[in-house]
C-alpha cells in the first residue's frame, strides 16, 4: 500500500504541471513555473514537509524545490539576462551551500567547499544544456532510469521521478519550450537529487547513474554550441 501511495506523488506533481502550464501556456515565461510548482508538490507530498534544517539528506530536497519556484518566479516576469545570471549563481551556491549541509563554522565550510564548487558548476551548466528541446524532459528522466535500473535503495528514485513528471508536464503543455523559468528550478533540482546517491554512498555505480542526466545536457550544449544561451526566454 505504501509503494502504490508513493505513485501518487509523481502523478500529482505531473497533474500540476499541466494544469499550470496549460493555463498559462499563451505566457511561455509564465508557464515555466509550472516544473517547480510540480515538483514542489510532489516532494512535498511525498515526504510531508519543507524542512528547515538540513538533518537527512533526502529531506533538503524540498526546500531546494521551495526555494527554485522562488528564484525562478522572476524570471516569469523580467527576461533581462544579468538577472538571469545573478539568480543562477545565487541558485547555484545556495543550492550547493544547502546541499552540502548547511554549514555555517570555518571548518564545516571547508568540508563542504567541494559540494559547493560542484553545484557552482553543474547548476550554471545544466542550464544552458537544458536550453535544447526537450532536453529538460530527457535529462530528468535519464535519472529515475538509472537510480531504477542500478537498483538504488531509498527515496532517490521516487524524489527523481518526481522531478521527471513535474519537466515532462511542462513541456508537453507548452510544446518542448523551456523558459529560462522553467530550465533554473531544473538545473537546482537535477543538481539535488543526482547529488543524493553520491553524497549517500558514492559507489562507482552511483556515480555513473547520477553523472548520466548530466551528460546529456553537456551533449546538447556540445552540439547546439552558442545557440542554446540565446533563446531570451
Amino acid at each position: 500500500m505504501f509503494f502504490e501511495s508513493l505513485w501518487l506523488c509523481p502523478a500529482a506533481a505531473l497533474a500540476a504541471a499541466l494544469v499550470w502550464a496549460g493555463l498559462f501556456r499563451r505566457k511561455p515565461a509564465l508557464a515555466g513555473l509550472a516544473l517547480p510548482l510540480g515538483a514542489l508538490i510532489g516532494v512535498t507530498l511525498m515526504l510531508g514537509v519543507v524542512n528547515g534544517s538540513p538533518r537527512q539528506l533526502a529531506e533538503r530536497v524540498p526546500m531546494v524545490a521551495l526555494a527554485a519556484l522562488i528564484l525562478a518566479a522572476p524570471l516569469a516576469f523580467v527576461a533581462l539576462r544579468w538577472i538571469a545570471a545573478a539568480l543562477t549563481a545565487l541558485a547555484a551556491l545556495a543550492c550547493g551551500w544547502w546541499m552540502g549541509g548547511a554549514p555555517t563554522d570555518h571548518a564545516d565550510l571547508l568540508r563542504a567547499a567541494p559540494v559547493i564548487l560542484a553545484f557552482g558548476l553543474i547548476v550554471p551548466l545544466a542550464m544552458i544544456g537544458a536550453a535544447a528541446s526537450w532536453m529538460p524532459a530527457a535529462s530528468s528522466l535519464a535519472l529515475p532510469a538509472g537510480l531504477w535500473a542500478a537498483g538504488f535503495a531509498g527515496p532517490w528514485t521516487f524524489l527523481a521521478l518526481i522531478l521527471a513528471a513535474a519537466a515532462c508536464g511542462q513541456q508537453i503543455a507548452c510544446g518542448g519550450k523551456a523558459p529560462k523559468s522553467a530550465r533554473l528550478p531544473l538545473a537546482m533540482l537535477l543538481a539535488a537529487l543526482l547529488s543524493g546517491p553520491i553524497l549517500a554512498r558514492g559507489a562507482p555505480a552511483d556515480w555513473a547513474v547520477s553523472l548520466a542526466p548530466l551528460a546529456l545536457l553537456l551533449l546538447a550544449l556540445r552540439l547546439a554550441g552558442p545557440r542554446l544561451a540565446g533563446d531570451g526566454a
